[in-house]
């Protein structure tokens, strides 16, 4: 066993090939100016390396998470289920495009920008895989777009139908809740800012973050076309004990309602007919 342990003590693994590729996509021009300013401006702001890494690292999808769960809880408290459907369409939608990601970024094949620069500051590990697009960047397009759906979709309101003498919003259940569009406005500036961590850590090109906002965004609308079918699932699941991944409990189904209309001709409860 002894002879075995040396020769393997000997002979290290060896780190992985050096991948091959593209040093930079175009706009070449652009991309090299805006990484090496951001670069420049990296060096002179030391006191922010430490939450710009953990940031570009971890903390800024956490928080873009953090938010979209939150609008759902906000959709579940408030009892719009069709809200959540979307939601939900938005997250496939997202994972869809990550997946989308990893075949866009083996046939463009950008090799990352340290290594085009090889003297740049880099402030988180380098890591041996492509640099377009960047995956943080469709997280962060990919749920800030589900949100922003949720805001225009109408989803919020209740499929009821309008009732004499009351208006049209109030009869279906309302519009969005100010606390959803306070939500929208913080998932996208967390994931903007998180676009610009990663340019600023040294680990992607500016066009790499571009390219994944726009991919994830895409990818998301395309699978929020699928919202029909959602909001059919959502009529067939919602009557049923599962129904309360959907709502809390007490909500009112998508197409009930609980209160009886008035029949022409009744008279009110406690004053005879004359």
């Amino acid at each position: 066993m002894e002879p075995l342990t040396a020769a393997q003590s000997a002979n290290p693994p060896s780190p992985p090939a050096a991948l091959t590729g593209v040093r930079v996509l175009p706009p070449k021009g652009l991309n090299n100016s805006i990484y090496l300013d951001l670069n420049h401006f990296s060096r002179h702001t030391a006191w922010a390396h430490g939450f710009m890494h953990n940031y570009a690292l971890w903390l800024g999808p956490v928080l873009l998470a953090a938010v979209f769960v939150a609008t759902y809880a906000v959709a579940w408290w408030r009892r719009a289920p069709r809200a959540a459907a979307l939601l939900v369409l938005g997250g496939i939608g997202t994972i869809v495009a990550l997946g989308l990601n990893q075949l866009v970024g083996h046939a463009a094949k950008e090799l990352r920008p340290y290594v085009a620069h090889p003297n740049a500051l880099v402030l988180v590990a380098k890591a041996n895989d492509y640099s377009f697009p960047s995956d943080h960047s469709v997280i962060a397009g990919g749920l800030t777009v589900s949100i922003l759906l949720v805001l225009g979709s109408g989803a919020w309101r209740r499929r009821r139908p309008a009732r004499r003498g009351l208006p049209d919003a109030e009869a279906n259940g309302g519009g969005v809740p100010e606390v959803v569009k306070v939500l929208a406005a913080v998932n996208l500036v967390v994931g903007l800012f998180l676009c610009f961590a990663r340019v600023y850590v040294g680990a992607h090109y500016p066009g790499d973050v571009v390219a994944g906002y726009l991919l994830a965004a895409v990818a998301v609308l395309a699978v929020s076309l699928l919202r029909p079918f959602a909001y059919w699932a959502v009529d067939v699941v919602e009557p049923t004990a599962a129904g309360i991944l959907l709502r809390r409990r007490g909500a009112v189904p998508t197409g009930g309602d609980p209160t009886p209309e008035p029949q022409l001709g009744s008279a009110p409860v406690g004053d005879p007919q004359r």
